[in-house]
């Protein structure tokens, strides 16, 4: 099955998307995996979209994933479920639904290699950007269904780079997965040249060689409206689940120093924006008791874009301190506004945006507390950095150079 000139088929992962689908908060690489998506969903070239399922694989072609995607975007409505589904437990039932819907649009299932054979004969390339379920399990099975390329995005490498941020068992089993990969894939994009240098790194420890290319990533603009900002209160916006590397610990260090020595009415307000992750108890325990939550600090668990959006476009600045990152969407949806960021100074975000943010060594306290209460009392500071609006790097160029890549080695 061939397009273009004998082009083979593109058989595009989209198990992140589905197992995100009823969750209603989008991370990053959620947004990446859509994105890419919707790239294929529009493709002239031969495209198939697979959904895994604990051993059990839907392939979709295009009609049918744009139906799916349809009911993903709105959130449903989904098959209903028989009665055995019923009785299982509650919180199962959605992910449930989805399958069951995906088996109904799907032009094949249960089985893998019998799908891929007989809907790309001629081979495939394998893509995963979604980052996720990587297990060494799964490609030797592509192998002998006929993939002749496997290709991956690496979005960072922080579970072996920094293991004091993940727990144990992340660590074995992301560098496990990421170490079986290397010995399978033929392709490597990286979303920024900081995560392909620290990606070399591990090449060499574990004696593999894989070609790759960094291509920065587009980000889609958050919606925004005309409507005067959420609060009269100058404020900033958090945005990253709240995980020990996010850093959420220094602002709220900061508020709490601004309650020790200034006026209720002199604080800025700061609203954090993403769900609880994992291992960041005092970081929970403060959100929960601090005097001054829901008065100066509000914490918002999950937020659609539509509301996103207006509270970012608002904003003073997007406060952004994480140890490390792979990409930063923040950093680029806040820029794309000319919302100013305050950020760590990691290589990565010079990359995407060079001296557009205000970077500030996460060591000092002092200076982020200082800059904040600058940029909260001086509209003419705040514009200022506002203007500071870098080349930032869009889809339509990173889409260019994946479909030239995707070409060249097919």
């Amino acid at each position: 099955m061939t397009q273009n000139g004998g082009a083979p088929t593109v058989v595009l992962d989209i198990s992140r998307t589905l197992s995100g689908a009823h969750q209603g908060f989008l991370t990053g690489i959620d947004r990446v995996e859509r994105a890419y998506l919707e790239h294929f969903l529009d493709s002239p070239r031969s495209v198939l979209f697979l959904a895994r399922f604990k051993g059990q694989y839907a392939l979709l072609n295009q009609k049918a994933m744009r139906e799916l995607y349809t009911l993903i975007q709105q959130n449903g409505s989904w098959d209903k479920l028989g009665l055995a589904a019923l009785l299982s437990r509650r919180k199962r039932h959605r992910a449930i639904q989805i399958r069951k819907t995906v088996r109904r649009l799907a032009v094949s299932w249960p089985l893998l290699g019998r799908g891929l054979k007989a809907h790309a004969p001629t081979g495939f390339i394998y893509l995963n950007v979604g980052h996720d379920k990587l297990w060494p399990s799964l490609w030797p099975k592509l192998r002998r269904s006929g993939a002749t390329k496997i290709v991956a995005m690496v979005h960072d490498l922080i579970p072996i780079d920094f293991p004091e941020f993940t727990a144990p068992k992340t660590t074995a089993d992301f560098s496990m997965q990421m170490q079986a990969l290397t010995q399978h894939a033929d392709f490597f994009i990286y979303n920024s040249a900081d995560t392909e240098q620290r990606m070399q790194h591990w090449l060499e420890k574990w004696g593999a060689s894989v070609d790759g290319r960094a291509v920065l990533l587009g980000t889609d603009p958050l919606p925004v409206t005309n409507d005067p900002p959420p609060s009269a209160t100058p404020y900033f916006v958090c945005l990253s689940t709240i995980e020990p590397r996010k850093n959420h610990k220094l602002l709220l260090d900061v508020w709490t120093e601004f309650h020790d020595t200034l006026p209720q009415s002199e604080i800025p307000h700061l609203h954090i924006v993403g769900r609880r992750g994992w291992m960041n108890e005092e970081v929970f325990k403060t959100l929960d008791t601090a005097p001054f939550m829901g008065k100066t600090v509000f914490e918002h668990n999950r937020m659609p874009d539509e509301q996103l959006g207006p509270l970012m476009k608002g904003a003073r600045a997007l406060l952004f301190p994480s140890f490390t990152e792979g990409f930063g969407y923040p950093l680029v949806e806040s820029l794309q506004m000319q919302v100013p960021v305050i950020c760590s100074n990691l290589p990565c975000f010079h990359e995407i945006a060079g001296d557009a943010p205000v970077y500030i060594d996460i060591k000092s306290q002092q200076k982020w507390a200082e800059k904040i209460r600058e940029i909260a009392t001086s509209d003419s500071i705040s514009n200022g950095l506002a203007e500071k609006t870098p080349e930032l790097p869009k889809w339509t160029a990173h889409f260019h150079n994946i479909d030239t890549i995707l070409t060249n080695i097919g």
